[in-house]
């Protein structure tokens, strides 16, 4: 399985870096980070990062294509860069934004348990949020190969629903 590669542009006040992310380690221009994730209990969302031994809390809002990052008192906004560099990613891994939370909210239904085939637009999930459910939609055919989550879990905003290869 090849790495994850993401290309963002970060904005801090007046600020503006282009950041790359490669699993486990973030560049940012020239400068090269190690990190480690920290995820809530039971594979939930992003918690904390672990960076050079200090554990920092993170906390992430997504609103659309824009993402805010709140870490070590500052807030980050971050946005795609571009279309074609947004994410790379080989086909087996591959899973489309229909199947990232596009806000947080609670897994009410799983319709198509892990290990079954689905069609392109088929109803993988409902997650409520903001008192409305939002079905997530198999972008193309395939097979659920991962649902790191159950019914009733409360998820934050960019978590991944489901996998489908």
């Amino acid at each position: 399985m090849a790495p994850v590669t993401s290309a963002f542009r970060l904005e801090a006040g007046e600020e503006e870096r282009e950041i790359r992310i490669a699993e486990g380690t973030a560049t940012v221009g020239d400068r090269k980070v190690a990190y480690r994730e920290i995820r809530a209990e039971g594979g939930g969302g992003l918690v904390a990062l672990e960076v050079a031994g200090e554990i920092l809390p993170v906390r992430v809002f997504r609103d659309s294509n824009q993402v805010s990052v709140w870490c070590a008192g500052r807030t980050f906004e971050i946005r795609r860069k571009s279309r074609e560099v947004e994410t790379r990613r080989t086909s087996e891994t591959d899973h489309g934004p229909g199947l990232l939370a596009p806000m947080p909210g609670r897994i009410r239904r799983i319709s198509i348990p892990r290990g079954e085939r689905v069609t392109k637009g088929d109803v993988v999930l409902v997650l409520e949020a903001m008192k409305m459910e939002h079905a997530i939609r198999a972008p193309r055919d395939g097979i659920v190969t991962l649902l790191p989550h159950s019914e009733g879990d409360l998820v934050d905003a960019g978590a991944v629903l489901a996998e489908i290869s």
